[in-house]
């Protein structure tokens, strides 16, 4: 008797095992008998929860995995930045441990204040020679439009190419790179910016125009001596970043573009994987040195970050999130995007690398850099701009998940409450509520992310998040674009669409 009571009791403590184990580690139906009641809502689950990334959920009164991640995020419907940050998803996510890697350990533990950066020494950005052009900026297309500013614009200017050649009339772009002040500055300025051939120094590669041929190939031309009086300012800042006097309004005009993000980057040797806020404000604040705890390891050579000025948008940017002055920053200017590219690219201490890149550029350079996942502040997991490794859907930055992005801006000076013909010939393709699909294709091509995919938006410079209210969706048609498939009925007109999703939006059936 005694042995079978024993038996009995075995058996009720096998069972409740298993009504606790099995469930959290799939995400079916639970197909065996007990009298056992683990949950009323999903909150009665978190002691169930096993590992860094199960989430239980409860269903019928059984806790299960829910296949989402990381261990304690939010499951409701986030309303504030933090709970964007930290909702329930599948996205592939790595945490970095602030106690660990940099002794901040406890809740609110933060880095000590940012200091003035030391020189880098004798390291300066390299010099390419570049060869004067044989060909006239003026003679690019019967129509030119002459643009300055970001310099990471050129993916989006060569996209957007054929679409200014299919105008009517006809028009071509012609850009001089800089940073996205420069471009700000341009528009805004007491009197009409003028840019010019610059010719190249000892310590500066000399600077030329270029536009993009009928064949997608990148041109160098020359400027008139004279120079030539910009037509629009492009940024991937609000123009008030770069000068608090600098307001749209009667006389200049600012249009908001797609949203462009920015990563900080390795070199695919480079063993690491995530970064936090946190050791990003050692590393570009304190030069990776943290005297009230532990460095930055392995960053923590400044003349091996790679970043650009003050005035540049991944500068600004990051400044803004890692709470570092924008003139503040410790490491090496590269003088462009493409430098900071080609500098990782080439590092013979990819351990000790790492840079701020803009994602247009990055992806391209998969084979040889990576994108480090990325964790805010009070954050429970970082992220990468897409959902894996290997996607293109910048998913994470479309619904919160990953912090680091802003907006393209075109500003031109208004005429008579309008811009020029050759301004308007390209901004006023962004001031209407339905995208050209054209210019949305042009967009997700370039690895940006038109506002009619996002979830999330922001009202300032890296503000909190607050629900898009962009009334065109295209969630759809950006899915299918990066990934070949979507979740959304395909659809001719709106007819075919169901009450729940009533829009017809390139093709896909979408709420708006």
């Amino acid at each position: 008797m005694l042995q079978e009571n024993a038996m009995a009791k075995m058996n009720e403590t096998l069972s409740f095992a298993l009504a606790v184990v099995l469930p959290l580690t799939c995400a079916c139906s639970v197909m065996f008998d007990r009298n056992i009641t683990q949950c009323a809502t999903d909150s009665d689950c978190a002691t169930y929860e096993t590992g860094d990334t199960a989430h239980a959920v409860c269903s019928q009164g059984v806790c299960v995995n829910s296949g989402l991640g990381p261990k304690g995020c939010f499951s409701g419907t986030p309303t504030t930045t933090i709970e964007y940050l930290n909702a329930c998803t599948a996205a592939q996510n790595m945490p970095f441990d602030n106690c660990a890697r940099l002794g901040l350990c406890g809740d609110g533990a933060l880095p000590p204040d940012p200091v003035p950066p030391k020189s880098a020494g004798a390291v300066t950005a390299t010099i390419n020679a570049v060869a004067p052009p044989t060909l006239r900026c003026a003679d690019a297309g019967p129509n030119v439009i002459y643009m300055t500013g970001t310099s990471d614009f050129g993916p989006l200017l060569k996209q957007v190419t054929p679409l200014l050649a299919a105008n009517t009339p006809p028009y071509r772009a012609v850009f001089m790179s800089g940073s996205s002040c420069g471009g700000v500055s341009a528009v805004f300025g007491p009197t009409p910016a003028v840019i010019k051939d610059v010719a190249g120094t000892p310590t500066k590669a000399a600077s030329y125009a270029y536009y993009f041929d009928d064949a997608g190939t990148q041109v160098n031309c020359t400027l008139d001596p004279e120079g030539k009086v910009v037509d629009i300012g492009v940024s991937n800042l609000y123009s008030t970043v770069c000068d608090p006097t600098y307001v749209p309004g009667a006389t200049v005009a600012g249009y908001l573009g797609p949203v462009v993000t920015f990563g900080l980057t390795v070199p695919a040797a480079s063993t690491q994987k995530s970064i936090s806020v946190e050791a990003a404000h050692i590393i570009f604040g304190l030069g990776g040195q943290n005297p009230t705890g532990l460095s930055s390891s392995p960053w923590t050579e400044p003349a091996y970050y790679s970043i650009r000025n003050s005035g540049a948008g991944s500068t600004a940017l990051t400044a803004a999130l890692i709470n570092v002055p924008r003139t503040g920053f410790w490491g090496v200017d590269r003088l462009s995007t493409d430098s900071i590219r080609d500098t990782l690219n080439d590092s013979t201490s990819p351990e000790l690398s790492i840079g701020i890149l803009s994602i247009d550029y990055a992806d391209k350079a998969r084979g040889n850099l990576r994108v480090l996942f990325l964790q805010s502040e009070g954050q429970l997991s970082g992220y990468l701009p897409d959902s894996t490794a290997t996607a293109l859907n910048k998913a994470n930055v479309r619904d919160g998940h990953y912090p680091l992005w802003g907006y393209v801006h075109f500003y031109t000076a208004n005429i008579n409450g309008a811009p020029s013909a050759a301004a308007g010939a390209f901004v006023t393709r962004f001031s209407v509520p339905k995208l050209d699909a054209a210019l949305v294709d042009a967009m997700i091509d370039s690895s940006l992310v038109p506002q009619c995919a996002m979830k999330v938006a922001r009202e300032a410079e890296m503000g909190d998040f607050v629900p898009n209210p962009y009334q065109f969706q295209c969630d759809c048609h950006f899915d299918n674009r990066t990934t070949g498939h979507a979740s959304c009925a395909k659809c001719a007109t709106s007819n075919d669409c169901p009450a729940s999703a009533p829009a017809c939006n390139y093709g896909f059936c979408e709420v708006e």
